[in-house]
């Protein structure tokens, strides 16, 4: 994408497009005036996210949507399973390109601050705001999303991080949907999670909480390379600048924009692969 952003290209419409609803493509509606082209409503969200701006200042054209439709169509298909839908066949596609590698996930919290108050807003240890919850593959890409009030313990989200990682392959037979090691520091020591991740095939790398004079364990054949997922944060963050603030109020709205940052960020990777640059 260029810096200044004027919309989908042809080839990136082309990966999100199969993941929307398709009955205005059939032309079925009821009477009133034809609905929007989703391509303009996405477009809309995606100027939004990228630059961070306000959505009175979404700009008009041929290639935008009104900001009260894309407003609404963001948080409808936040409800009705859109974004996750989207988010699994991107996945897939990356997938069967041999670009995710689930030897060894990483999971993590980011603070961001809720300036605009409402829903999954609350104090935490680093004030008022809400948390982002993160798990990535072994290359430091993400693989799912959970946002959650600051004052949430981060390790009761690590089961829904590893259930919310679906992949839609397209191909006959199971896919494969988890990790065979999960890495974490040491705010994710707890001996309940580590029998959930064993009972499912999953071994817990995480970081002990060392005492003065002591150490406990023996070290892992592998280091804990935690940079992964902090700069996995570090490119979401960079690249979207909407999510570094939640602004949103109500939660299907702000779940929307950080699930669809998710979507957007394989984007390039894939059409990299594809077109060998």
């Amino acid at each position: 994408m260029s810096k200044r952003f004027e919309g989908l290209d042809d080839v990136q419409w082309s990966l999100l497009e199969p993941s929307l609803p398709t009955w205005y493509k059939a032309g079925k509606r009821g009477p009133g005036r034809p609905p929007t082209y989703f391509r303009n409503i996405l477009n809309t969200i995606l100027w939004i996210l990228n630059g961070g701006a306000k959505w009175k200042d979404v700009p008009t054209g041929p290639q935008w949507a009104p900001r009260s439709t894309s407003h609404r169509w963001l948080g409808r298909w936040t409800v009705d399973g859109t974004w996750r839908r989207m988010a699994g066949q991107i996945l897939g596609t990356a997938y069967n390109l041999g670009l995710i590698d689930l030897e060894r996930g990483s999971v993590d919290g980011m603070f961001v601050s809720g300036k605009g108050g409402g829903d999954d807003v609350d104090y935490g240890f680093k004030g008022k705001g809400s948390t982002i919850h993160h798990l990535c593959d072994n290359n430091g890409r993400s693989l799912a999303i959970k946002t959650t009030p600051a004052n949430t313990d981060e390790r009761k989200l690590v089961m829904e991080l590893l259930d919310a990682f679906v992949i839609h392959t397209g191909k006959v037979g199971r896919p494969p949907k988890k990790v065979k090691a999960l890495q974490g520091d040491k705010g994710y020591q707890d001996k309940n999670l580590h029998r959930k991740l064993k009972r499912r095939g999953i071994a817990p790398k995480i970081s002990h909480k060392q005492q003065k004079g002591k150490k406990r364990g023996r070290p892992c054949s592998k280091p804990i390379d935690r940079f992964k997922i902090e700069r996995c944060h570090a490119w979401l963050q960079k690249r979207f600048r909407r999510i570094c603030t939640k602004w949103e109020r109500r939660r299907i709205y702000w779940n929307g924009l950080v699930q669809f940052a998710l979507v957007l960020s394989w984007v390039p990777i894939i059409l990299q692969t594809l077109t060998g640059g």
